[in-house]
């Protein structure tokens, strides 16, 4: 006993609220219509309140407390450098930089023609800055191949200004193969050119886009400038009411791809993906799986409880209470609390698990109530007077593992405790007054009742045949075993903190985001640090440089390029050498003389043949053939093809000069561009750059790349912990990933002991002995053991979506044990216990509630799905321990005579 002075007081206190109780129950059962009536109408006013004011936030932003101090510090940083929030990230890749250049400039005009939609585009490494520019962020030694290079090329350039078109290409490589059958040397750089244009006239027999790169012809260089793959980089409009914020500017920014043909089958290969493009992913696949999760979770709670309680009438009277519960519970909420998020929405699958075990205690125990002769409000009596008590404990324990979220730091999941707790209360309320009143206007049927006969257990060989006291001693000694042995597992259980791990893997956005970051030069996890000024910037720039884990750093110092007058020196003596031939060439080229053309392509196609003869007849096969002499046998081979076809469809040739000639106008436009470079300072930086590096009050933004592939967590951790110990104060999505799973951890190692100390303290106060709160909190403890341990073994980790579990298993196991306590309390023994009503309620309780989370398990979301799995072991660990572990404890270390007389009997 532990508050002996206490103890009549509080015995007294619950002897008054089982009279309470009774009196609300018999009142439910003496005015069942009025009470009904009364509900139908709270029901109807509910459901107009939630259709009325139902909303989702979902904006998780607000997730963790804005008082940590990663958060002020995030908040800080994104105060001054606001641009990459909720971006959608667009990544453009074409066969060549030229056609991935013009889909970049396609894509970034159509963008900014729909500010409403779009209203910041960015696109790294674009605008005319960078085509004049650009050659300057070349080292020295690159700049100086770029210039012989073009220089080489000058003569290929100028014939083709003269005479553009798929003639003028033809009769310039004509007179080239001339030159050198005469004697005279190979133009340079002929191989490639025999190589584009046998490209583009295969690409066109097969149907397929094609672009020669003039930059590689002409420069090489031109190409190196940036990657292949670009980046367009988009802010969208956000509606927060939706449940999918982004939903409508990506399916916008869709059509407008499809609309402008960049894809693989125009030559593009695009790919989306961002933090908005990541969240409508999850939030897409999250409520498809939650509405089925839903359904079948309906499904085969119905097909449950029927089996366990073999009444229409009384499953019609649980769901019911059921469906109410769900509906008063959304009303509280929104009114009390306010819009739901993305989190607090999931107490509906919670509460269908939960709720439909306090009718399924309550039903049971009334049909064994009726089978024992009782009248009916005799009956609700009894059951009032035996489980009133127990399930308001249950209620109560239940609703404190969920109260238990709130005074955490985790903002996320306080509204679910809020929630889930109060919806707790109401399921206990309901089935204490709803369902009392149903059984009365809708009584059970004599025929009904006749079905089933007690104890159910008879038909369970574990429970029956081989009884528990026999093995009390051994169930125990197993029980020890097995938990000293599942200790170092338990200690290996492993939390994932990155949130891209619990989106489905095969999206689209999940997919492009991984490509990307398995490339230093891309990767989106990037570490930012904020300094007061550029110097301190760049000393701090120069510091994370030396770190093992960082690639490279990025500052707005590193826009200025280095060697600045000699590459502009290099330049400027190539504007003297090289024309300005893009004042020659017409913006566009005009349609090839179908004859003529015709006629200059098969001369081409027979001086190939005789270039050909001629190299081979030389060679002789003492040495292997030349690249120069490959291409030219590719390309006369592909002319032989090609000319037959061209002749019965002229159509061709317009679209082999396209392929081939197309974009020389506007290589030769950027080509002289990039030769009028000028000094580049800070005051000529772009804007658009300068403001996302350089905030209005001068502070600099430190940009830091991993070397590693952050996909990884311990790499990511490594970086993180890396660059902290330089920067203590550094932030970026890498750092929110690492601080944010601490806290959440922290909050869930909170919530947990907060649970337990709560619920423990309830259990003193009713329960009033040491021993019945340890009989009760043990099966918990190594249910939790058991849990943690088997997640482990088998390869499930803890996660942002099912760190909830371990609160939720004190809580619901708890609400368990107490009926079997508060059962054995009464007076029954514990090998009787086991053929009541009480155990197989349990069971079935924990079947409906297996079933709830069982059907998260098989959900396409894989948070959703981890939630589910690691729910359904953890339930399943605490019906073992509820119906084997705690028995085996009543029987050991509380023996009654019936027992010993048993035992007695048996050994004689």
């Amino acid at each position: 006993m532990i508050f002996p002075a206490a103890d009549r007081v509080l015995a007294g206190l619950g002897r008054t609220y089982v009279r309470l109780l009774m009196a609300v129950v018999d009142g439910c059962v003496r005015f069942s219509r009025v009470v009904l009536l009364f509900f139908l109408v709270a029901l109807v006013a509910s459901v107009y309140y939630v259709v009325g004011h139902f909303a989702i936030n979902t904006d998780t932003s607000d997730a963790l407390s804005r008082d940590l101090p990663f958060q002020q510090r995030e908040a800080a940083y994104k105060k001054a450098f606001p641009q990459d929030r909720d971006s959608i990230v667009v990544v453009l890749q074409g066969q060549n930089r030229s056609t991935t250049d013009g889909a970049v400039d396609r894509l970034q005009a159509w963008l900014r023609s729909h500010p409403e939609t779009f209203p910041q585009v960015y696109v790294p490494g674009g605008g005319s800055f960078f085509q004049r520019n650009g050659l300057l962020y070349l080292p020295t030694a690159k700049v100086e191949e770029f210039a012989k290079r073009i220089t080489d090329a000058q003569p290929l350039i100028a014939r083709l200004s003269a005479d553009p078109g798929i003639g003028g290409l033809s009769k310039l490589l004509t007179e080239a193969i001339d030159h050198e059958l005469s004697g005279g040397s190979s133009l340079s750089g002929l191989t490639k050119v025999y190589d584009a244009l046998n490209d583009a006239i295969v690409a066109n027999l097969q149907n397929k886009p094609y672009t020669v790169s003039w930059a590689e012809l002409m420069g090489g260089s031109l190409n190196d400038l940036g990657p292949r793959k670009r980046f367009v980089v988009v802010e969208p409009r956000m509606n927060f009411h939706a449940l999918e914020p982004a939903a409508a500017a990506i399916q916008r920014l869709q059509a407008g791809l499809k609309s402008l043909h960049l894809d693989p089958e125009h030559g593009v290969q695009v790919g989306i993906t961002g933090s908005a493009v990541l969240d409508a992913e999850q939030l897409q696949t999250v409520s498809h799986g939650a509405a089925y999760s839903l359904i079948l979770t309906l499904i085969l709670e119905i097909l449950l409880v029927s089996i366990a309680l073999r009444s229409a009438r009384l499953v019609t009277a649980v769901f019911v209470s059921l469906i109410s519960g769900i509906a008063f519970t959304t009303a509280w909420a929104l009114f009390f609390i306010g819009p739901f998020n993305l989190i607090s929405v999931a107490f509906a699958i919670l509460f269908v698990g939960l709720g439909v075990d306090f009718g399924i205690q309550l039903c049971m125990r009334y049909r064994e109530e009726l089978f024992n002769g009782a009248p009916h409000r005799e009956a609700m009596e009894r059951v009032t007077r035996g489980i009133g008590g127990a399930l308001t404990l249950a209620a109560v324990a239940a609703a404190l593992s969920f109260f238990a979220f709130v005074p955490t730091t985790y903002a996320g999941i306080v509204d679910l405790g809020l929630v889930s707790g109060a919806s707790m209360l109401i399921a206990l309320i309901l089935t204490l007054t709803m369902v009392p009143a149903i059984l009365t206007v809708w009584p059970i049927s004599s025929q009904s009742l006749r079905r089933v006969t007690y104890p159910h257990f008879q038909k369970v060989p574990t429970l029956a045949r081989h009884p528990i006291h026999r093995y009390a001693y051994w169930v125990l000694t197993g029980v020890a075993l097995l938990a000293l042995a599942a200790i170092p597992a338990a200690l290996r259980v492993s939390f994932d903190f990155n949130p891209l791990h619990m989106i489905d893997q095969k999206a689209e956005g999940v997919r492009v985001f991984e490509s990307l970051l398995a490339d230093p030069d891309t990767a989106p996890y990037r570490i930012e640090v904020l300094r007061p000024n550029i110097a301190s910037a760049v000393e701090t720039a120069r510091q994370l440089d030396k770190l093992p884990t960082v690639a490279r750093t990025v500052t707005i110092d590193s826009y200025i390029p280095k060697d600045q007058q000699a590459k502009l020196a290099i330049l400027q003596n190539l504007q003297i050498l090289v024309p300005p031939f893009s004042l020659l060439m017409p913006a566009t080229l005009t349609p090839p003389d179908d004859s003529k053309s015709l006629a200059d392509l098969q001369k081409l196609q027979g001086k190939l043949q005789e270039l050909i003869a001629r190299r081979t007849a030389v060679s002789a096969g003492s040495a292997p053939p030349s690249a120069e002499l490959l291409a030219a046998q590719r390309l006369s081979a592909s002319l032989a093809r090609f000319l037959p076809v061209a002749r019965k469809d002229p159509a061709r040739l317009q679209s082999l000069q396209e392929s081939a000639l197309g974009t020389l106008p506007s290589e030769l436009k950027k080509l002289g561009e990039a030769l009028m470079a000028s000094p580049v300072t800070l005051n000529t930086l772009p804007e658009d750059l300068r403001e996302r590096y350089l905030d209005a009050r001068g502070q600099a933004r430190v940009e830091v790349f991993p070397k590693e592939n952050l996909v990884s967590n311990r790499k990511m951790l490594d970086f993180v912990r890396s660059v902290q110990r330089v920067v203590p104060d550094a932030v970026g999505t890498p750092v929110m990933l690492i601080e944010g799973g601490e806290a959440v951890l922290s909050a869930f190692r909170q919530a947990t002991f907060t649970a337990l100390i709560g619920i423990a303290l309830l259990l003193l106060v009713s329960l009033r002995r040491y021993r019945d709160v340890l009989l009760v909190m043990l099966p918990l403890m190594l249910a939790a053991l058991f849990t943690v341990a088997t997640m482990s073994l088998l390869g499930l980790s803890f996660n942002l979506g099912n760190i909830i579990v371990l609160p939720l298993l004190i809580g619901l196991g708890v609400a368990f044990a107490i009926y079997l306590v508060l059962r054995w309390r009464s007076g029954v023994d514990v090998a009787h216990l086991l053929q009541t009503s009480t155990p197989m309620a349990v069971f079935f309780s924990g079947l409906t509630t297996l079933s709830a989370f069982g059907s998260l398990a098989v959900s396409s979301d894989p948070g959703m799905a981890s939630l589910g799995k690691a729910l359904s072991l953890a339930l399943a660990m605490v019906l073992l321990s509820i119906l084997l572990i705690l028995p085996a404890l009543l029987l050991i270390f509380t023996h009654s005579p019936q027992e010993e007389g048993m035992a007695a009997d048996e050994g004689s």
